[in-house]
């Protein structure tokens, strides 16, 4: 009898240690507005939920001693108050929803160590106008800036190879994208129904996806470089696109079996207005002739010619490559390939 109760008491303090366990790791507690959670073992906090009616949110480093890493699921998700976020210098992971449907969320500021997202952390924020993105990722997950309609103001890491699934859909306001030279694989529906009007892939792309550039009214050209070996049928709204690419590369022949207009990119030395692969005085010269309308140069020799591409060859031109030939620096690569 007293073996039975000895084992009964064991058991019970066992359920009960168990259970104190279980909600003492579940236990979430409110400071200024922040819910957190501490993970004992790990010795670190995650930010699970927010209820302050500050309008500017500076992410917090630490709770009770603990580094906040970890942005919880929908933490801030639907929240209309909010306008800004600024990331500490501890957090490294936001997962998924963390900040959807954030109505009133107009900036962002997401440092280096901020290296993990999960989906569509920032999707459907319509009023999201300004995000800065320093983080040393490698990728930006599926949906992540998903129908971010006033979206125009973007910069991230040049270190950003991988852009998911419908990461930028639907950000009609971003006709900026240079970024995307830095991808090395898109997935379909990257930049769908954005505001770019000309976009340049990236040199070491392979394949470019089905509706990756759809929707898209603005844009008009499009440079493919030689890496890409395959091309969705849908990949762009091909009417009004003009292709930009290399002689006898797969784009090329693609362009010209499918009836899009192509132009052909030339590799040109800057500078070099009068094509012998040399800068010197004679290309001052042939600029002079251009401007006194002696001597009408053709496009590459105007693009050689145009130095500081601007579009215009003046007299400007002219005296920064005498100045190259003199020796002295200037502040363009003059008798370097450029590509036209």
């Amino acid at each position: 009898m007293k073996l039975l109760k000895s084992i009964a008491v064991t058991l019970i303090a066992s359920i009960l240690s168990a259970a104190f366990c279980f909600n003492a790791s579940a236990l979430v507690i409110y400071e200024d507005g922040f819910g957190f959670q501490i993970n004992a073992s790990k010795h670190t906090a995650t930010l699970v939920g927010y209820s302050g009616g500050e309008d500017v949110v500076n992410i917090p480093d630490y709770f009770q001693g603990y580094p906040v890493t970890v942005i919880d699921r929908n933490a801030f998700s639907g929240n209309d108050i909010i306008r800004e976020v600024v990331f500490s210098g501890t957090n490294t992971t936001v997962e998924e929803y963390a900040f959807m449907n954030c109505g009133s969320l107009e900036t962002v500021y997401i440092p280096q160590n901020v290296v993990n997202f999960g989906d569509r952390v920032f999707a459907d924020c319509t009023a999201l106008k300004t995000v800065t993105m320093l983080s040393d990722t490698a990728s930006l997950p599926d949906n992540m800036f998903s129908g971010c309609v006033s979206l125009e103001n973007l910069t991230v890491n040049e270190n950003i190879r991988e852009f998911g699934y419908g990461c930028f859909n639907g950000c009609s306001s971003l006709t900026n994208l240079d970024f995307v030279t830095n991808g090395v694989m898109l997935q379909s529906y990257a930049f769908n129904g954005t505001g770019a009007e000309s976009v340049v892939l990236s040199d070491s792309l392979l394949a470019v996806p089905d509706y990756a550039f759809t929707n898209c009214p603005q844009l008009r050209s499009v440079t493919i470089p030689e890496s890409v070996i395959f091309i969705q049928p849908n990949a762009f709204d091909w009417e009004n696109i003009t292709i930009r690419c290399c002689e006898g590369s797969y784009a090329h022949t693609f362009a010209a079996e499918n009836n899009i207009p192509y132009e052909l990119i030339e590799d040109v030395m800057l500078g070099d207005v009068n094509g012998d692969n040399r800068v010197n005085i004679n290309d001052v010269t042939a600029i002079q002739r251009h401007i006194a309308k002696i001597e009408n140069l053709s496009d590459s020799s105007l693009f050689a010619a145009d130095v500081n591409q601007d579009g215009n060859v003046i007299i400007t031109d002219a005296t920064t490559i005498q100045i190259h030939i003199a020796g002295r620096s200037v502040p363009y690569p003059i008798g370097k390939i450029v590509r036209k």
